[in-house]
């Protein structure tokens, strides 16, 4: 299971918040919580929260912290 992905999807309200948000099937949310949310994904679901008014979850420790993922297809992948 992905701690990063599961830490963004819970932030922003759930499996079925994210999925409405982002208009997917909540399946496709529930496997990225397994598997790691796609960066072009991750992007939409940015832009999504925002447009909704909803903080992105930890963004005060992002910004303070360099990002350790360096760059892989998916945050919290394997």
């Amino acid at each position: 299971m992905s701690d990063e992905a599961n830490r963004i999807i819970d932030g922003l309200g759930g499996t079925t918040a994210v999925s409405r948000m982002t208009l997917v099937p909540p399946s496709t949310v529930h496997s990225w919580r397994k598997n790691g949310i796609p960066l072009s994904r991750l992007a939409h679901l940015k832009l999504a929260a925002k447009a909704e008014g909803i903080p992105w979850p930890g963004d005060t420790e992002a910004e303070q912290s360099p990002s350790s993922d360096n760059s892989e297809d998916n945050i919290g992948g394997s």
